[in-house]
C-alpha cells in the first residue's frame, strides 16, 4: 500500500515557500453561478508567480533539498507550465536544469521557459519528449518528475489551505488532472480540514489516464491525442493513483471542444484569461452539479494563464472547426 500525503507536510510546505509565492485570491462568480446554478468560487492560480500552480511545488521542492543543487544537472518533462515554474526557480537556486516539451506545448510557454535561461528541447510528442528525458538520465541528469515527487505534491496542495480559509462553505471542488500530483495535494489538505467535502478530477477524453488507472486499478499507458498539453500524461505513477482512489468522488471527462467552449466561457463570464485545463472545468461541472445537493458549494481550482493571444485564436478556430 502506498503511503498517503501527510497533511502536516503540507502546513510545513506553505512555511517553506511563503513569500516566494503569491496568495491567490478566491473570487465568486455570479454569472458562472447563473449558469451552473449554484454558488461559484473560483481560486485564481492563474494569477500565482509563473502563471500556474506550478510554483508551489516547484519552489516546495527546492527549498526541502538539503543537497548542493548546483552541482548536478536536472531534467524535467514539461506540458508547459511545469517547464515555466521550474526554469523560474531554477533561476533563483542556481539550477542546471533541461526542460524538455512536446510540440503541443504553446508556444509562449516554451519561449517563455527560455527566457529564463533554462535549456529547451522541443520533441514531436510527449511519448518522445518522455524517452529523451530517460535518455539523460542515463546519462547521469536527475530526473525532477512532478507526477510522482510527494514534495511537489505537497507545494501544490498549500493552494488548497488558502481556498478553504478564504471560503469554508465549499463542498464540491473541481480540479483538472494532468499528472495528478495537484490532486494529491489539494484533495489531502481539503479533506484533512472538511472530511466531508467532494473531489471531483476532470480530463479529456484524448488524456485521461487517471480515469482509466482508477477503472482498471493500477496505472495504465495511455495514448494522448488531446490538444491539451498540459494534462498530457500517458500513465499516472502509483502514488498519485493511490491519493485518486483515497479522495476523489470521480473523473469527469470532456472533450477538447467543451474544453475550448470552457476557456472562452471563462473569458466571458468570469472575466478570466486561463488556459484549456481551466476551461475543461466549466463542461464538467455543468454535467455533474444536477446530482449535487442543492445546497452545494462548488470551488474550481483556475489552474494556469499561461496562453498567448495567438494560442487562444488557434484553439477557437479548431473548436469551430470540429
Amino acid at each position: 500500500m502506498t503511503d498517503l500525503i501527510d497533511f502536516k507536510s503540507i502546513v510545513m510546505a506553505a512555511q517553506r515557500i511563503n513569500g516566494s509565492v503569491i496568495r491567490t485570491p478566491t473570487v465568486s462568480s455570479a454569472l458562472l453561478a447563473e449558469k451552473i446554478q449554484k454558488p461559484v468560487f473560483l481560486k485564481l492560480e492563474n494569477m500565482q508567480v509563473g502563471g500556474s500552480f506550478k510554483a508551489r511545488g516547484v519552489l516546495n521542492k527546492f527549498s526541502a533539498s538539503q543537497d548542493d543543487l548546483s552541482s548536478a544537472k536536472f531534467v524535467a518533462v514539461s506540458g508547459g507550465n511545469f517547464g515555466i515554474a521550474i526554469g523560474e526557480a531554477a533561476k533563483s537556486f542556481g539550477v542546471d536544469i533541461t526542460v524538455i516539451v512536446p510540440q503541443s506545448a504553446p508556444s509562449s510557454s516554451i519561449e517563455r521557459i527560455r527566457s529564463s535561461g533554462s535549456s529547451v528541447i522541443v520533441e514531436c510528442d510527449v511519448y518522445a519528449a518522455f524517452a529523451r528525458a530517460k535518455a539523460l538520465e542515463d546519462e547521469g541528469y536527475l530526473v525532477i518528475d512532478d507526477c510522482s515527487d510527494t514534495l511537489i505534491a505537497e507545494g501544490h496542495g498549500t493552494l488548497a489551505l488558502e481556498f478553504i480559509a478564504d471560503c469554508p462553505s465549499l463542498t464540491d471542488v473541481f480540479l483538472a488532472v494532468g499528472g495528478g500530483a495537484m490532486l494529491a495535494g489539494v484533495a489531502t489538505a481539503l479533506k484533512s480540514i472538511k472530511p466531508d467535502i467532494r473531489i471531483w478530477g476532470v480530463e479529456t477524453f484524448g488524456a485521461n489516464s487517471m480515469y482509466q488507472a482508477l477503472q482498471a486499478g493500477k496505472p495504465i499507458d495511455v495514448e494522448i491525442s488531446s490538444i491539451i498539453s498540459t494534462l498530457g500524461v500517458p500513465i499516472i505513477s502509483e502514488v498519485m493513483l493511490s491519493h485518486a482512489q483515497h479522495y476523489v468522488e470521480e473523473i469527469v471527462i470532456v472533450s477538447d471542444k467543451e474544453a475550448i467552449n470552457g476557456m472562452i466561457s471563462f473569458g466571458e463570464d468570469a472575466r478570466q484569461w486561463v488556459e484549456l485545463a481551466s476551461g475543461a472545468l466549466i463542461p464538467a461541472v455543468v454535467a455533474t452539479a444536477p446530482r449535487l445537493p442543492v445546497d452545494a458549494v462548488i470551488g474550481l481550482v483556475v489552474c494556469g494563464g499561461n496562453i498567448s493571444h495567438e494560442d487562444m485564436t488557434k484553439w477557437a478556430a479548431y473548436s469551430r472547426k470540429s
